[in-house]
């Protein structure tokens, strides 16, 4: 994950709003939104086949979410050099089993880690009463809470000079979306049910529908950054532009480093909406992710997308 936009507001009609840019090698293999972890039955997340592990978990029955970015070295390394013998994809699965092991939400999600392990990361611990920030650059754990309001977090953390965060975040705090998500009108109905049992159903309209009404324009804003000068992060050849949501670079060999895919969470109280993409740059490929998914308790083995059994 490269660039996660929090709104958080535990006063508001949806506490939490996320939006989640992962950015990656192209060619790293990957299991769309799915319950992927037989030691995690009800978590649902996207799924790293290398290693195992997740850039972002939801646990519906918080609910709670935890999101992983890559950090950078305090010594100038670049992020990406060095081995290190734990994988940064396990810790959002682990946040989210030590807070379902404490409901009351005192636990420290990284209780028990020995930081060392992991390359540097940032890692994002949040529910509809908190939302914190993890970092460790190889040498310092810090925590830091989110403050009420739009919060974008890139791969330097809480950095409000960051290109990406000084261009988007008044964009996306103005028009951040606050659904009543215990209308029944915002919803598609999980597939196999019937339109006329949710009534004002989007069904015939489609999920892109069911995505603007949840996330207002925020769809939209992800959609137009898909169609602009990408960032390339200073690799590849050409320049790109440092405040690009969307990533990209050909580095050459048939290697492309960018925007995989791109998450939207909304978290009422106790109410979970979520959205995937895998082509930012087309508003008709967003996808919801079926309630019964979310209401499910047991997971399966294996690869594939949630709601794809």
């Amino acid at each position: 994950m490269c660039t996660v936009i929090v709104a958080f507001d535990p006063d508001a009609t949806t506490p939490l709003v996320v939006a989640a840019l992962r950015d990656e090698m192209r060619s790293r293999p990957w299991d769309g939104p799915g319950h992927h972890w037989p030691d995690h039955p009800g978590v649902i997340g996207g799924r790293d086949r290398l290693a195992g592990g997740t850039w972002l978990a939801v646990d519906p029955t918080g609910p709670r979410t935890a999101a992983l970015l890559n950090g950078w070295p305090w010594d100038g390394r670049m992020p990406w050099e060095g081995t290190y013998p734990a994988s940064r994809g396990d810790l959002p699965l682990h946040t989210l089993a030590r807070h379902a092991r404490d409901r009351r939400g005192g636990r420290d999600p990284l209780e028990g880690e020995d930081p060392t392990r992991y390359a540097p990361f940032h890692l994002l611990d949040a529910d509809t009463r908190r939302a914190t920030l993890h970092s460790w650059d190889g040498r310092c754990l810090d925590a830091r809470p989110l403050p009420p309001g739009v919060t974008t977090i890139v791969n330097t953390g809480l950095d409000p000079d960051d290109p990406r965060a000084a261009r988007h975040t008044p964009e996306f705090a103005r028009t951040r979306p606050d659904p009543d998500l215990g209308d029944p009108a915002l919803d598609l109905p999980d597939p196999g049910e019937a339109a006329a049992s949710v009534p004002g159903s989007d069904e015939a309209r489609g999920p892109h529908d069911a995505v603007r009404r949840i996330w207002g324009e925020w769809p939209r804003l992800i959609t137009e950054a898909a169609g602009s000068t990408p960032r390339s992060a200073g690799v590849g050849p050409t320049p790109g532009d440092p405040s690009a949501l969307i990533a990209h670079a050909d580095l050459g060999n048939g290697q492309v480093w960018g925007t995989g895919s791109v998450t939207l969470l909304a978290f009422g109280r106790g109410e979970v909406r979520y959205a995937f993409t895998d082509t930012p740059a087309r508003p008709e490929a967003w996808r919801m992710i079926p309630a019964r998914a979310l209401r499910r308790k047991s997971g399966r083995t294996g690869g594939g997308e949630a709601g794809r059994d």
